[in-house]
């Protein structure tokens, strides 16, 4: 019980600190209320419950995960279940409620949630659990990541059937477009209208706010779970890199003001950077294709060679912004050292690379097209339950993982506000969706490329998978053809099977 409440107060410390999560709750000013008014609300005077909703879907899902290890249960089973019960609450919701505009805003929440805060910390958290669990290999540790990208979506979905009826003609978007709307109304201390409080609004005031609010939090939580929880009262040392095999050890003060600094810097560059410029080429993307006022002499291009363009250009961005994932490379770097190179990093990156391009360009047809969602995502999460039937369990972890940590803080503002402002441009009621359909696809690219390898006789095919299931503590691993992989492993399980019978 203790550690699903750690891993759950974990989940939540953590969601509240992700940077990606400002460039989402910025977004309600490309947002017109008479299009998408549930949708509006939410990104405006729901603000906060929406986080707290996204939070807690994420601390619920860090406590399943560390269950699921715990206890030994393989990830392909639950991860259909869970996928079908998502898919099947998106569905009613679209079918039997007036609120479906707010579907593409709950599938990307749950992409956005799993960024450079939360993933090293869960899959560290994760593995840490497979090993004292006695799991052959660690990488059964990971999984965590899927949960958390699924479970905030029902949160989200279900804080929006509470909603009420009539939603009030409150906090509507600043006719200028910037961000100075009232969705920011969660770091101004006295509300939306407070002239005293209307400096946390300006850069770089508010980012500064947000960053501390961010991480001092987290460090705290972090800091009262080693001293009273687990009752260390040792300094904590870090062993801080310095590049060309150089690595001195410090106290952990230096390490976290470098971290708060790093924080209040990207934020900057998130809400002056990189979210503008996706704002301001989606806002013009539509003139490759179709007549913009503001741009003299479109369309470009005839409508099907500018979709093309488009398509391409989607393609190339996604693809390249995931190679800048930190999450990503967490994630592939973790794989390649606990596989032993088994499953390398290149591999990782390049097939995750892909299926998150993939995924961009079709994101940005839903949006072009306005195409409904969930026949986009439907397909996907099928073939991606198909290809894991006969993937090795530990592929299948790395694989449904990998939908999680792609959509960082590099992806998100560039694909989000790419997103609202081509929908902008083309008078669409919103233009989320394109983060969840850039979740599946590399699901699907990084299976298919691993059953590929596999079936060449790559040593992918020999990571550790035992059908559905993991080995519990008391079982023995047989299987002879890891033996490389297990060379770390044995003697550690030796002294824990010779310390358990002592």
């Amino acid at each position: 019980p203790s550690l699903l409440l750690v891993a759950g107060m974990l989940g939540i410390a953590v969601t509240l600190a992700e940077p990606a999560l400002s460039v989402v709750k910025t977004a309600g000013s490309l947002i017109q209320q008479d299009q998408a008014p549930y949708l509006h609300y939410l990104l405006h005077d729901g603000q906060d419950l929406l986080v707290l909703a996204v939070a807690a879907g994420v601390g619920l899902s860090a406590s399943l995960g560390m269950l699921r290890i715990r206890w030994g249960v393989g990830l392909k089973k639950p991860a259909v279940i869970l996928v079908a019960i998502t898919l099947a609450f998106s569905g009613a919701v679209a079918l039997f409620t007036e609120r479906a505009d707010v579907l593409g805003l709950a599938w990307d929440l749950g992409a956005v949630t799993t960024g450079p805060v939360t993933v090293p910390l869960v899959i560290a958290l994760g593995v840490g659990v497979a090993q004292a669990g006695h799991n052959p290999s660690p990488l059964t540790g990971f999984g965590v990541v899927t949960f958390a990208s699924l479970i905030p979506v029902n949160f989200v979905l279900l804080l929006t059937l509470f909603l009420p009826e009539q939603i009030p003609h409150k906090g509507a978007s600043n006719p200028s477009g910037g961000n100075s709307t009232s969705a920011e109304m969660d770091i101004v201390p006295g509300g939306e209208g407070d002239a005293a409080g209307a400096w946390a609004q300006q850069t770089p005031y508010m980012e500064t706010i947000s960053g501390v609010r961010a991480l001092v939090p987290l460090v705290a939580f972090m800091f009262l779970l080693l001293r009273v929880v687990l009752k260390d009262s040792k300094a904590v040392l870090v062993n801080v890199d310095l590049g060309q095999g150089r690595s001195v050890m410090s106290g952990i003060a230096l390490p976290l003001l470098a971290a708060q600094v790093g924080i209040i810097v990207f934020n900057v560059g998130l809400t002056q950077g990189l979210a503008k410029l996706g704002e301001i080429v989606g806002g013009v993307m539509p003139s490759a294709f179709a007549p913009l006022p503001q741009v003299p002499g479109s369309p470009l291009w005839g409508r099907s060679a500018g979709i093309a363009i488009a398509v391409v250009f989607a393609f190339v961005l996604g693809f390249g912004a995931t190679l800048a994932e930190p999450a990503l490379a967490t994630l592939a770097h973790t794989v390649d050292k606990l596989s032993k190179g088994a499953i390398s990093k290149r591999q990782v990156v390049l097939s995750v690379a892909l299926g998150v391009g993939a995924g961009t360009a079709l994101g940005l047809l839903k949006v072009i097209m306005q195409i409904p969602l969930l026949p986009m995502i439907i397909p996907g999460y099928f073939l991606a339950a198909v290809l894991s039937v006969p993937s090795t369990e530990v592929l299948v972890n790395v694989a449904w993982d990998s939908a999680g940590v792609t959509t960082g803080p590099v992806t998100v503002p560039l694909v989000i506000s790419i997103g609202l402002g081509l929908g902008k441009g083309l008078a669409a009621a919103d233009g989320f969706g394109i983060l969840s359909l850039a979740s599946v696809c590399p699901i699907v690219s990084v299976l298919a490329i691993g059953l590929v390898m596999q079936r060449r006789g790559d040593p992918t095919g020999k990571v550790y998978g035992d059908g559905d299931r993991l080995l519990g503590p008391s079982e023995d691993y047989t299987h002879e053809s890891d033996e490389e992989l297990q060379g770390d492993l044995r003697p550690q399980r030796k002294h824990q099977r010779s310390s358990d019978s002592d």
